[in-house]
């Protein structure tokens, strides 16, 4: 009889915590998102916003190559920085992980999970890094090419325009059973580029 008591106890107790974290992860989807900056960005492993003389001379054989049209290797990298807002008093919003999709100027860049917890204070706001990385020289055709030229034209500033980038973050909820079950995803726009 003491068995079956313990085992209900336990029981019970895996079912208010899966329950507990079912309604933090139900609580990220109430949560107001939005743009707050981007930064570490770098074209070719070079950060143009923040370029020095120094990293100037360096960096001149991968810019002739950016100029000269050579996508052969051309990483990009950045951490999108958005601001996740908790509208309840009372509820902790939290989940184990979140899927990004990310495109600029219609072209879809990248796409991955953020591979980590993240979890809000009630009434509070948290800036949930989005580390995004690709290579757009794996992306780059014949159709998209002059498209792909221009996003790096803007990205290193030599264009003095801005790129519309489209990001959107889906939070995902990981059942006791060891499933994942994914949420509405949350839109995000915003411009970047560096303009003379």
């Amino acid at each position: 009889m003491k068995k079956i008591f313990w085992v209900t106890v336990i029981a019970v107790a895996v079912l208010l915590a899966g329950c507990s974290a079912f309604q933090n992860a139900m609580q990220m989807t109430k949560c107001k998102y939005s743009y707050n900056s981007i930064s570490g960005v770098k074209v070719a492993g070079i950060d143009f916003m923040n370029i020095t003389p120094a990293t100037l001379v360096m960096a001149i054989p991968k810019i002739t190559k950016i100029i000269q049209g050579d996508f052969s290797d051309l990483p990009l990298e950045m951490t999108v920085n958005v601001n996740v807002m908790n509208p309840s008093t009372t509820k902790q919003a939290a989940l184990a992980d979140m899927r990004y999709q990310m495109a600029i100027d219609n072209i879809n860049i990248a796409s991955g999970n953020i591979g980590r917890k993240f979890n809000v204070a009630p009434g509070q706001t948290s800036v949930l890094p989005v580390v995004v990385g690709t290579n757009l020289g794996n992306l780059v055709n014949s159709e998209n090419r002059s498209q792909l030229v221009q996003i790096v034209k803007n990205f290193t500033g030599i264009s003095g325009q801005e790129s519309t980038i489209r990001l959107k973050v889906k939070p995902v909820l990981s059942t006791n059973r060891g499933t994942n079950v994914t949420m509405p995803e949350v839109p995000l726009s915003f411009k970047y580029g560096k303009k003379k």
